[in-house]
Formats: structure tokens, sequence, C-alpha cells
């Protein structure tokens, strides 16, 4: 099957190593003095990026065979995305390059050997790795070539000033200037100077945005994979929704409409009985009132699952306890997900949650259950623990499954790990920046 390229996501397909920023010919000075800026932070940032990953590949592999290394190579991994994140940010800041997250999908949460290999295989960590040790190189070269060429520049435009308080002196060989001729010569050749600075801090400026659009950017093949995995998940989650909408068609026909029929035809035999048997009458009333009152609860358990009303008004703070509340198993809940997310964001962390919790209640034969929400900056964490028998599975079509394809379609991600004996974590990650 063939499927198009949404107009939204085409943008991500082109190779932009530049945008409408400080290497543009808008703002021309200003751009220039950032790019100085930037070129001279090279080479402290790269000494601290060479002693730190070097000190943290070293320690890690002189002690893999002790496995306290595994954890040491986990954390200069993850150092070096970090590192890797940084260089994006500064460059993207001052240099107007668009540099995109190169990565793939979050490590697994459990096993050290697990998130190890995830790091990697993943070609960006390798990239990132071999960018930030040319940071140092790089780092004394443009470091060197700015400060001499813009000192010689400054020196020799300031020789007015210098002549002014007589220590104006330029030394040629055996040779020694020091009058009004040699001065304008020196102003002259610090105003070219000046100019060969500006182009040449431009110049290395761009020579390291070109550097790191090849190693640092995410890479065509990786963004090609992103536009298809977000097309096969927007088509899951429409077939999820039609299904959605099928299961409450056959909830409101199967339920409430049911017993409005029959709230209707008690209410008319009521109405005949009325005039010939009172008691009858008022029985049949009574037995109307009650069905009312079932239809009624129906409709709000339905209501409840499309939407509930206090997700919408006090969000996931307020809403998981009081999810967990109506769980049979006892429920402890820690959440701390300040600023609210986005309502779909929230929508889909509720459901996953009532959905897991409904399965620890029916399966699990736990004792207890945790559920812990974070929001780390723009990264949602939802995870629901349980302490029963394990096995659990997600099953194609079951409810898990459907909430896969709503979590995916919201570039997130839900993993459940059920060994035999147990535990079983349902672990949810979403972007909600």
């Amino acid at each position: 099957m063939t499927t198009s390229t949404p107009s939204a996501v085409a943008p991500l397909l082109r190779p932009a190593p530049f945008q409408a920023g400080p290497l543009s010919g808008a703002g021309w000075v200003s751009s220039t003095w950032f790019a100085f800026l930037h070129l001279l932070v090279n080479l402290p940032l790269g000494i601290v990026y060479f002693v730190v990953l070097v000190t943290g590949v070293a320690l890690g592999v002189g002690l893999l065979i002790t496995l306290i290394g595994i954890p040491i190579l986990i954390g200069t991994g993850w150092m070096v995305r970090t590192l890797g994140n940084i260089e994006r940010a500064r460059m993207n800041g001052f240099l107007g390059t668009t540099l995109r997250d190169p990565y793939r999908q979050p490590t697994p949460e459990t096993g050290w050997i697990a998130r190890l290999f995830s790091i990697g295989k993943d070609p960006a960590t390798w990239r990132d790795f071999l960018f930030l040790m040319l940071r140092m190189p790089m780092g004394i070269f443009t470091f060197t070539v700015s400060v001499t060429t813009w000192a010689v520049a400054i020196g020799l435009v300031c020789s007015p000033i210098a002549y002014w308080f007589g220590v104006f002196r330029v030394d040629v060989g055996g040779w020694r200037y020091d009058g009004p001729v040699a001065m304008m010569f020196a102003t002259l050749a610090g105003v070219f100077l000046t100019l060969l600075a500006f182009g040449t801090t431009r110049g290395l400026a761009r020579l390291e945005a070109v550097l790191a659009a090849a190693l640092l950017d995410a890479s065509p093949d990786e963004l090609r994979r992103r536009v298809a995995d977000l097309a096969s998940s927007r088509t899951r989650s429409m077939s999820a929704a039609d299904q959605e909408r099928r299961r409450l068609e056959r909830d409101l026909h199967d339920g409430a409409q049911q017993r409005i029929v029959a709230l209707a035809m008690t209410l008319g035999l009521a109405q005949q009985k009325l005039a010939t048997n009172p008691e009858q009458g008022a029985r049949l009333v009574a037995e109307a009132h009650e069905e009312a009152k079932r239809a009624l609860q129906d409709l709000r358990d339905l209501a409840r699952g499309l939407h509930p009303a206090v997700l919408t008004d006090h969000g996931l703070e307020a809403a998981l306890p009081a999810l967990a509340a109506r769980c049979p198993i006892p429920t402890r809940v820690d959440v701390a997900v300040s600023p609210r997310p986005a309502p779909a964001v929230e929508s889909a962390a509720y459901f996953v949650v009532a959905e897991a919790l409904t399965n620890v209640a029916r399966h699990s034969h736990a004792t207890r259950v945790q559920v812990t929400a974070r929001r780390e900056q723009n990264l949602l964490t939802i995870e629901v623990r349980d302490d029963g028998t394990g096995g659990a599975q997600v099953v194609p079509g079951g409810g898990l499954a459907g909430l896969t394809d709503r979590v995916e379609a919201l570039d997130g991600r839900l993993t459940m790990t059920s060994p035999e004996g147990g535990p079983t974590i349902v672990h949810v990650e979403i972007a909600c920046g």
C-alpha cells in the first residue's frame, strides 16, 4: 500500500541546516558577533567534552568485566546524548541552524543490558560522540584563528589612539615606523583586517554548521521512518476511533436504549391501570421510576467512559486518584504533572491507567497497585505497577492495543513487561511540549 506524505510533515524530509537567523543576511554585524561568541566557547567546551567522555568510556570499558562498567557506559551514553542536545541547542541559537532530534525511540526502562544495547545500536549516538570528540581540535583551531584575527585587526584600527598617547610604533625587520604616515597605513590595514575578520568568523561558523548538519542532524532515513510511523499510527488511531464509535452505538442500543423502551412501555401500562386498578398502576409507576434511575446510571457510566468531568475540570492530579479509588485492589497514586499537558495527552494517559487498573482487577490476582505520573519538561511518563502473577500480554484488538495506537498517534510509546510471577508494569511516555 502506498501512502502519501502529509504536507505538514513534508518539511522534515528536506535537509535544512540553516534558517533565517543569526547567519542570514539580516543583522549582519550582530550575527557575526553571535558567531564569534560561539567560536570562543568552543575551546573550553571541547576540553570539558573530551575529559568527561574519554574518562567515562575508559572507566566503563576497564570495569566491564566486573559488571560495574555497564551502568558507567550507560551513563556515558546518556551523557553523549545530553551533550549532543546542548550542542544542537547552542548552534540553533547562535548560528541559526535547524538541527533536529536524531534519536530513535526512547530506550527501555528496565534492564541494564537492554538500555546499553539500545543506546549503542542508535547511529545518532555514535555521530554525536564523533562530533563531541572533534569539538576540542575544532575549538583550538577556531579559537586561535578568531582571537588572532580580531586582536590584530582591532589593534591596528586603534592606531590613532596609540599615536595620540605617543605609544604608536610598528617594527618591520630592522626598520621602525612611528610617524603619522605609518599610523594612517596601519589604520587602513586594520580596517581591511576587520572586514577580513568578519568574513573569517562567518566562514568558520558556516563550516562548523555544515559539519554539525552532517553529524548532529537527523538523517533523511530517520525522518522518513518517523513520517511513516506517524502515518501508520494515524491510520490505526482512525480505525480505533471507528471501533470506539461502534462500541458506543452498541452500548447505547443494548443498554440505555432498551431501558428507555422498557420505561415507556411500563409508563403506558401504568396509565391504563391507574383508572381501573390504582394499586397496580402505582406499582407500575414505581417500577418505571426504578427503570428511569437505571437508565440514567447507564448514561452516566457511558459518559464517564467518554471523558470524565473531573479530568476536564481538574486534570490528571485529581482524575487519577478518583480512578484509583474505584479500583477494588488497594492502589497508591503518585502524581506530579504540573503544568497540565494538552487535553489529548491527558485523555490518553487517563484511559491507559483506567484500562490497566481494569485488567489488574480482572486478571492479575494482585494485592496492591502503584500508579505513578510524572512530567519532566516536555515528557509525560505514566507507570502502572502491580504485584500480581504476571504473564499479561497486549492482545491485538484488546483494550491496551487500542490505547497503544492512541498513544503512538501522539508520538508516544506504550510498553508492558509482565514476566511469569510478576510484577506487571505498563509504562507510557508521551511528548507534551
